[in-house]
């Protein structure tokens, strides 16, 4: 992993952020989304997950 391109930042630096997300359009914002979705999730490299749908269950209401 190339460290360099990480710096740390003061708050000011990081409430900064928005302006450059601000002016993104749609394409660009999935596209971050999906980069940081998939690090913070651990699927980099590999496509999105399909959802486990085995947990949710359908139940009825007795009335």
């Amino acid at each position: 992993m190339d460290k360099s391109v990480f710096s740390k930042q003061s708050f000011e630096e990081a409430a900064n952020h928005k302006k450059i997300y601000d002016v993104m359009n749609d394409s660009e914002k999935s596209s971050v989304f999906y980069v940081l979705m998939s690090a913070a999730y651990g699927f980099v490299g590999k496509p999105w997950p399909k959802m486990d749908k085995t947990y949710f269950a359908i139940r009825k209401h007795k009335d």
